[in-house]
């Protein structure tokens, strides 16, 4: 009944015969693929002859993997390398770079034997003839151990010269170099104080007297080069101070001035610090500059260096506000200079020689912390006796809106919430998607919901007062998120032509004829219940909808949303359940290597 002829083929349905004759591109997984964990361990080499070893690696787990997800270099030399060899920087512990292996072997192994574990027997035992040979000069106790180790590092650090490994030399400059840009990455935010003071007090007098003739003649020493050693030393040795007792005398008054400075900083600080914090309003900082005959911004530069100083020594949570109160004038000046384009850096406290936990780190939550309250407040007391006009507060406050609703409350309207981090939240893959986060641009994110996402609503649902306003959430090309500003969420509203954004929703393209209707995928993420029925599926917990768009991003067709390798159209995913999760990386399709039938076979 149901057979039929040759002639008849079921053309709509099985255009390519039945299953086993399909072509290698049709086939679809019928069952979900294994995580990577769960595949089989690629046993064998390339050309599968021999049996790869899985012994544990040793420090070989370091040498693949390049580093150029690192983008926060110490020195200078390593920020403006080229991307492309940035790449070819391997990631390898300190003791496999030549210079930390001599470091190891001649310094670390000889300040070990300092150590409280080894008896002062044991420590002469080992270097019993340095011992006896310094010994045979003067006189001495087992007490002098610790002044000949130190002698004897002193002596293999003056024996280190940098030159060609194969012509027998320890290490090279630049393995020294690349030695120290990772220490100086390491370190924390106390070991930078200390680097930067002792390169203050011991380093900067010497470079500052030092001519550029000066650096080359050091570094061609330093480097061991050994091609134009003669030549270097004919033309640049008779042009150089270096060593000269003028030399000397220079980088010491130098020295001698910087660590005046710092002698104001250690031994008048405090002193000023205590009359300051104790009672503010009797001795602001302009008369203290006054008493004690000193700069005013460097009288202010102390006491918030000693206020941290303080609070870091006592583990207490520094008054973070604290530059930005005492620097008030000069805060506003460049908030203001910056909105009229006159001025592009940051506004930075340690420009010169006294200097303090650096900007980065101490106006990192400046932003999300509650101004200090004070009990009572008077007029001299009052630290913002400078704010006089409306301008002058907005200035201030800049969008930390939280603090200026909390003291001056009849301003509120005019101003929106303060900006605020979120954290990440957890996604079922972890890590491995969390690059994926990361763009060129700031992402948008607005709630849809019953009571908001209402044109008609605009004024109720940015009112800050409003406790069911409409939430906002930006995600910063770094990946991180943070509440969206007043002008970012006014922004939102399409039809406000003052607006220079351009937005950019998913799959959209920009235009008027072009743009698809809002349905097709706001049905894609469910609000309801029965939608949940209606597709027979198991109910879910999905988030409320958020409807998308991304603004300071260009426009076009596309909006040049992602580089070229995200963009292409069919995406396969990396995990096929749960199916929220789309690909990361999405693969680009290869033209075949070999083909079986070609359209035009050559001859």
């Amino acid at each position: 009944m149901f057979r039929r002829g040759l002639v008849h083929r079921r053309y709509p349905f099985n255009k390519r015969g039945p299953r086993e004759r399909k072509s290698w591109k049709h086939h679809v997984l019928t069952d979900p693929p294994k995580p990577i964990q769960w595949r089989d361990p690629k046993v064998w080499t390339k050309d599968l002859t021999t049996m790869k070893s899985f012994d544990a690696p040793q420090w070989d787990l370091w040498q693949s993997r390049a580093r150029s997800e690192d983008i926060d270099e110490a020195l200078q030399p390593f920020m403006d390398m080229p991307q492309s060899l940035k790449d070819r920087r391997y990631d390898i512990p300190w003791w496999a770079n030549p210079f930390g292996a001599w470091y190891l072997q001649n310094i670390l192994s000889v300040e070990l034997l300092k150590l409280p574990s080894r008896t002062n027997a044991e420590k002469v035992a080992i270097y019993r003839n340095q011992k006896h040979s310094l010994s045979s000069k003067k006189k001495g106790e087992a007490a002098q151990d610790d002044e000949i180790l130190a002698n004897i590092i002193k002596e293999r650090w003056r024996t280190l010269e940098f030159g060609d490994r194969d012509a027998g030399y320890p290490c090279t400059f630049s393995d020294y170099i690349q030695f120290l840009n990772e220490w100086f990455k390491s370190l924390d935010e106390e070991g930078m104080q200390r680097l930067r003071e002792h390169f203050d007090r011991r380093i900067r007098p010497l470079l500052a007297v030092m001519s550029p003739v000066d650096i080359l003649w050091l570094e061609a020493l330093t480097q061991n080069s050994p091609h134009n050693k003669e030549q270097l030393q004919r033309r640049i040795a008779f042009q150089t101070s270096l060593g000269t007792p003028e030399f000397f005398d220079m980088s010491k008054r130098l020295r001698y001035e910087i660590n005046e400075d710092y002698k104001v900083r250690d031994e008048l600080g405090p002193e000023l610090f205590a009359l300051w914090s104790k009672a503010p309003e009797r001795w602001p900082p302009e008369r203290l500059s006054k008493m004690y005959g000193l700069d005013f911004t460097l009288v202010r530069k102390i006491l918030v260096w000693h206020h941290f100083k303080a609070c870091y020594d006592a583990c207490v949570e520094p008054d973070w506000t604290l530059p930005k109160r005492l620097f008030a004038l000069e805060w506003i000046r460049d908030v203001r200079a910056r909105k009229h384009g006159l001025f592009y850096g940051k506004m930075r406290f340690a420009e010169q020689k006294i200097t303090f936990y650096s900007d980065r780190f101490l106006f990192r939550d400046l932003v999300n912390r509650r101004e200090a309250s004070y009990a009572n407040v008077w007029e001299m007391d009052d630290p913002y006796r400078f704010l006089q006009t409306e301008q002058d507060y907005e200035d201030y406050w800049g969008d930390n809106y939280d603090v200026y609703r909390r003291m001056f409350p009849e301003m509120i309207g005019k101003s929106g919430e303060p900006v605020q981090q979120y954290g990440q939240m957890p996604v079922w893959t972890g890590p491995h998607r969390q690059h994926a986060n990361k763009s060129q641009h700031n992402w948008m994110f607005a709630e849809i919901g019953v009571n908001v996402g209402h044109e008609a609503l605009k004024k109720l649902e940015l009112d800050p007062t409003n406790e069911k306003r409409r939430r906002f959430v930006i995600r910063q090309p770094d990946g991180t998120l943070r509440s969206a500003k007043m002008s970012e969420m006014r922004a939102w509203y399409w039809k406000e032509e003052w607006a220079d954004f351009r937005f950019w929703a998913p799959n959209m393209e920009w235009g008027i004829e072009n743009t698809p209707s809002q349905e097709q995928y706001q049905e894609h993420v469910p609000d309801t219940p029965d939608a949940d029925f209606r597709k027979q599926r198991r109910i879910q917990s999905r988030p409320v909808k958020w409807f998308y768009e991304s603004h300071y991003t260009r426009t076009g067709n596309f909006a040049g949303f992602q580089p070229l390798r995200f963009m292409q159209r069919r995406t396969e995913r990396e995990v096929r359940w749960p199916d929220v999760i789309n690909a990361a990386v999405q693969i680009q399709k290869r033209k075949p290597d070999a083909y079986i039938f070609k359209a035009i076979p050559e001859i």
